[in-house]
C-alpha cells in the first residue's frame, strides 16, 4: 500500500472528527466514546466497535481513541449542523480552497512525519499553510485565558507540563485538561489539528511542543491587545 500523502492524512482527520460528531448523536454511542479518558487502545474495549472502521489503516490508534473521547466529553458539539473550534480571530476555519468548513483534515500512519512541499507558494490557497493557521492546542489554551477566565500562570505550566511528557502521559493529561476546560465551557478545540499532533508525537514531539509553545504566547498577546481596543 502506498505511503499516505500530507494532504490524504489530513483529510482523513477531518473526516474522523466530522465522524465522531456524528456518531456522538448517539446517546449511548457517546458514552461510550466518553469511557476512553485516555487510555490505551487496547483498554478501550468500549469505543473500539465505534472507531475501528473509522482508524483502519490510518495507525495511530491511541490518538484516534483520545480524540474521540475529547470530543464526546463536548457539551455542545455544532452550531447549525457543524462544529467549528474557538479561533483567536473568531472566524471558523478555513478549507484549503478558501471555503469555511466544520473542522480539519488529515491522515497518520507510520509513513514518515508529515511534511507540506505538496503545497506550492503562489497559488489561491496553500493547503499547508492554511492548516497552520488554524488553532493547535497552544492557541485553544491562550483562547482559554483571555476569552474565558482561566489563570494564566497555572495555564502556562500546564501547557509546559504538557509539552515535556511522553505520549503515555500525554494522552490522559489531555484528558484531564479537557475536563478543565468543559467545565468552564471555554475553548473549543480544533480536534482534527490536536489528531495529527498527536498521531506524530512519538517521531515528532520537539517540533510540534514548539509549535504549541509558539501559537500560545503570541496569542495570548494578539488577543489582550484587540481586547484593549
Amino acid at each position: 500500500m502506498p505511503a499516505l500523502t500530507t494532504m490524504q492524512r489530513r483529510a482523513h482527520y477531518d473526516d474522523f472528527v466530522a465522524q465522531v460528531i456524528d456518531q456522538c448523536t448517539d446517546n449511548s454511542i457517546r458514552a461510550d466514546l466518553a469511557s476512553g479518558r485516555g487510555r490505551p487502545w487496547a483498554e478501550c474495549d468500549r469505543m473500539q466497535p465505534h472507531l475501528i472502521r473509522l482508524v483502519a489503516g490510518y495507525g495511530a490508534r491511541r490518538a484516534h481513541s483520545t480524540v474521540a473521547c475529547l470530543i464526546a466529553m463536548q457539551r455542545r458539539l455544532t452550531d447549525d449542523g457543524r462544529y467549528l473550534p474557538e479561533s483567536a480571530s473568531g472566524d471558523p476555519s478555513v478549507d484549503a480552497d478558501g471555503t469555511t468548513q466544520p473542522s480539519p483534515p488529515a491522515v497518520d500512519t507510520a509513513a514518515a512525519a508529515p511534511t507540506d512541499n505538496s503545497a506550492r507558494p503562489g497559488t489561491r490557497a496553500n493547503p499547508g499553510l492554511l492548516w497552520r493557521m488554524r488553532p493547535n492546542l497552544g492557541a485553544s489554551l491562550a483562547i482559554a485565558v483571555v476569552r474565558h477566565g482561566f489563570d494564566e500562570e497555572r495555564m502556562t505550566e500546564r501547557l509546559k507540563t504538557l509539552t515535556k511528557l511522553p505520549s503515555e502521559l500525554l494522552h490522559p493529561g489531555l484528558w484531564s485538561l479537557a475536563g478543565y476546560l468543559r467545565n468552564h465551557d471555554a475553548a473549543r478545540l480544533d480536534f482534527a489539528l490536536l489528531l495529527e499532533d498527536l498521531a506524530w508525537w512519538d517521531n515528532d514531539q520537539p517540533e510540534i511542543a514548539t509549535r504549541w509553545r509558539e501559537s500560545y504566547f503570541p496569542t495570548l498577546d494578539r488577543l489582550r491587545l484587540s481586547e484593549e481596543h
